[in-house]
């Protein structure tokens, strides 16, 4: 059992130094082309430094090792169990009576322990430091950021019947569209503030031809299924007359997740914040597939990354016996490069609605695991 621990602590080690140096090479090529592709971009239109740029980089970081830790993982298994093969510390091991079960121990924990990372520390840091990216680049830039200075939405014709008439929201008999400026947004796209609504209604050439019929402004309106709900409403019509009502409710036949869909996408939510929001979301009778999605592929991550890490580990032992680094890395590239194919293939099939999104997340990656831990059963019992 002692022999046993140092063994395991001593791949753990070897492990985690060769994640370090993989995911180290990655992240530098990828930095010194995102650094290159910032000044291309932003420093065409305004003149920003090197600093300036990298610093743009640094904000996305994070989410880039979202996306290569797995891929590090795997190279990094490969990297090490092919090592320890080819310094015939494997067979050493395996003489001293250790099954492959116990020296692929560390890199599970491994995998395990930064999958959980990922989920809880790396995702929310990821997600906050976008958002600062996005603002930074839209302020480096000149442009107004969506949340803060304002949203433009245009809604289509509208039927007003005797609901709208008694709303205030329509003239009788007419087909109503309305052009709708928010200046601010509240939260991710809950409502808006400082609101204002231009009614219009086909003129004498048809729908091509509007004609401006009256003007809504409030100082908050939340969009709830089929309806505007307005507070401190001021409404002007044509010929100056003008009406105040504390409370308004506009027909609509924007969706109730058209500015949720908008503000709150997927990517700008966090891993703590999801449940709250799915749950709230489906409250109000949100489409929130993208954001079940999303919770459901972090909650899946540790497998996955223990997922890519046996691949590795497997194929090493398997190759070990015979040789052939070639083959050893391109079968375990190849699996790797498959296993994240068919998990963003499944993403894809979960957004068009073709599988539920608790299935798209969970099963590659199940999947994959088991697949791997039959072959290894099959390799060490027979």
């Amino acid at each position: 059992m002692v022999i046993a621990g140092r063994i395991q602590r001593y791949i753990f080690r070897e492990c985690v130094a060769s994640l370090a140096l993989t995911l180290g090479i990655i992240l530098l090529a990828i930095i010194l082309v995102d650094v290159v592709e910032q000044m291309r971009t932003i420093g065409d239109r305004t003149q920003i430094g090197i600093d300036v740029a990298l610093s743009l980089t640094m904000m996305k970081t994070p989410g880039l090792m979202l996306e290569t830790l797995p891929f590090a993982m795997l190279v990094g298994s490969i990297l090490t169990y092919s090592q320890l093969g080819r310094r015939s510390e494997i067979p050493a091991i395996r003489a001293s009576g250790v099954s492959a079960w116990r020296f692929l121990g560390p890199v599970m924990a491994l995998a395990l322990l930064v999958g959980v990372l990922m989920v809880t520390v790396l995702d929310p840091l990821a997600t906050r430091l976008s958002q600062d990216f996005e603002a930074t680049r839209a302020r480096l830039l000149g442009n107004t950021a969506p949340s803060n200075e304002g949203v433009w939405l245009s809604q289509g014709d509208l039927q007003a019947g005797a609901d709208a008439v008694e709303a205030g929201a329509a003239l009788p008999g007419s087909n109503q569209q309305a052009i709708i400026h928010g200046r601010r947004v509240v939260g991710r796209g809950q409502a808006l503030e400082n609101v204002t609504f231009w009614y219009f209604r086909p003129g004498p050439a048809g729908p091509s031809d509007r004609e401006f019929t009256h003007r809504i402004d409030a100082k908050k309106a939340e969009l709830t299924p089929g309806f505007w709900q307005l507070t401190g409403v001021v409404e002007n019509r044509l010929g100056g007359e003008i009406q105040r009502t504390e409370s308004l409710a506009l027909p609509t036949n924007l969706s109730s997740d058209t500015l949720l869909s908008r503000f709150a996408s997927s990517k700008t939510i966090a891993f703590w914040e999801l449940p709250a929001f799915i749950q709230a979301g489906k409250a109000a009778g949100m489409d929130v597939g993208d954001y079940v999605l999303k919770y459901n592929t972090l909650l899946a991550t540790p497998v996955f990354m223990l997922a890519m890490s046996l691949i590795g580990a497997v194929v090493c032992l398997r190759l070990a016996r015979s040789g052939g680094l070639s083959r050893l890395i391109g079968a375990g590239a190849l699996a790797g490069f498959v296993l994240y194919f068919t998990t963003r293939l499944a993403s894809g099939m979960s957004a068009s609605g073709a599988t539920p999104p608790e299935a798209a997340a969970w099963c590659p990656p199940l999947f994959a695991l088991f697949a791997v831990l039959t072959l290894l059963a099959h390799l060490e019992d027979g």
